[in-house]
């Protein structure tokens, strides 16, 4: 088996996001790379490779089955959130499928649509609340819209009481930015955990048409399933979401001949959204999956079981094998914009629909209300999300 001598090390900053990706796609279906705090794992980032393996039933995703080295971990290891809590995004096999089955009714086809109509009629007042077209005024889109959608789409689909959405969205927050000192991040977490845990409690005397009535009515899920399955929605839905809207207003904005026949009429919003998720797609590299037993991928690589994996699903969708025609470049006329952005297989994205919804209500609205939007800072100068797992800016200002 061919192993690299030293692994690479992923940019933990974000700054180095696509070139670490165009690397990692050059080295070989799989090749090593060292995580935060040393830990080691492969890297997978080919299309076909990621595909392959997301739907592959010897990759696992329960750390406590499948991963030996779970014990030399730190519990201050700030991955840790993605590998132990027993949630449908770790479970494996029957345990995995029984957990799978009530998030998929929470986001029943039917269910999603009314969150969609839901979400347009309140889109025109958080326009309103960002300022007058051509006023000049800056405002960072990504705060003070993008995130406002989708926190207030989960605070629907999960059936919070609108009185309370402003408590909710703090309460998300805490999960999402914990404050920096460990004293105050758990007081924080604990405050948050507790609303979650009374929204569940409530829904047993007022039930409703959402996924917090949905989990509570599922016999087979323990309190603990139930309160994570609110917990996992939002670490998953509300920086995906948030990040997918702005690195698409960031897409147009960099290209103004595309925008203009976005609006236009010549290319459809769809395709605008589908090419944000394959070229600079909200998630870039989700740790983590184990072999269950060995696997060869070819050109000499063969992951050991209970070796761990990195799926960059990101990545795929800028892979030159699947896309000869400049992969990293963003066009939204591209005809053929096949990405990996939501997963593949077992795992795939439970929420995908209900993302791409938010993305196709909230970017028309934005750029029909502020025709005349622009950046108010350089583009390429926009600092990062600290993190190689997600894939966005900490502000995007814009002028209105």
């Amino acid at each position: 088996m061919h192993k690299p001598s030293e692994p690479i090390r992923l940019d933990p900053t974000g700054h180095r996001l696509h070139e670490d990706t165009a690397h990692l796609l050059a080295a070989g279906p799989a090749t090593l790379v060292e995580l935060p705090g040393g830990i080691t794992a492969w890297s997978v980032t080919r299309y076909d490779v990621l595909r392959r393996l997301a739907a592959d039933h010897r990759v696992s995703r329960d750390a406590r089955q499948h991963w030996p080295g779970l014990g030399e971990v730190p519990s201050d290891w700030p991955l840790s959130p993605f590998l132990a809590s027993p949630t449908v995004l770790n479970a494996y096999g029957s345990d995995h499928h029984r957990l799978r089955a009530v998030m998929e009714r929470a986001f029943a086809p039917g269910r999603t649509a009314v969150l969609g109509a839901n979400l347009r009629h309140r889109t025109e007042g958080y326009l309103d609340a960002l300022g007058t077209p051509g006023s000049g005024r800056v405002v960072d889109i990504r705060a003070r819209y993008a995130r406002v959608v989708a926190s207030e789409t989960l605070c629907d689909l999960f059936g919070v009481p609108e009185d309370r959405w402003e408590q909710a969205v703090r309460a998300m927050r805490a999960l999402l930015e914990p404050p920096s000192d460990p004293g105050a991040a758990a007081a924080a977490t604990e405050a948050s955990m507790a609303f979650w845990a009374a929204l569940l409690a409530e829904k047993a005397g007022a039930p409703g048409d959402d996924m917090a009535t949905t989990l509570l009515r599922a016999p087979d899920m323990t309190d603990e399933e139930r309160l994570l399955a609110l917990v996992v929605t939002v670490a998953g839905g509300v920086p995906s979401a948030t990040d997918l809207i702005t690195n698409a207003v960031i897409g147009l904005l960099r290209h103004p001949e595309q925008l203009e026949d976005v609006l236009a009429g010549a290319v459809p919003w769809p395709a605008v959204v589908e090419e944000t998720l394959r070229a600079d797609a909200p998630v870039q590299h989700m740790p983590l999956r184990y072999a269950v037993e060995d696997i060869d991928l070819g050109e000499g690589v063969v992951i050991r079981r209970g070796e761990a994996i990195v799926l960059g699903f990101g990545a795929g969708g800028r892979d030159p094998r699947r896309h000869p025609d400049g992969a990293d470049a963003y066009d939204v006329h591209r005809r053929d914009k096949d990405h990996v952005a939501f997963g593949h297989g077992v795992h795939r994205c439970i929420g995908e629909p209900l993302g791409r919804l938010e993305a196709a209500a909230a970017l028309p609205a934005l750029f029909e209300r502020f025709p005349g939007l622009r950046s108010a800072a350089p583009l390429e100068e926009l600092e990062p999300l600290p993190t190689f797992v997600f894939n966005g800016r900490t502000e995007l200002p814009v002028r209105l």
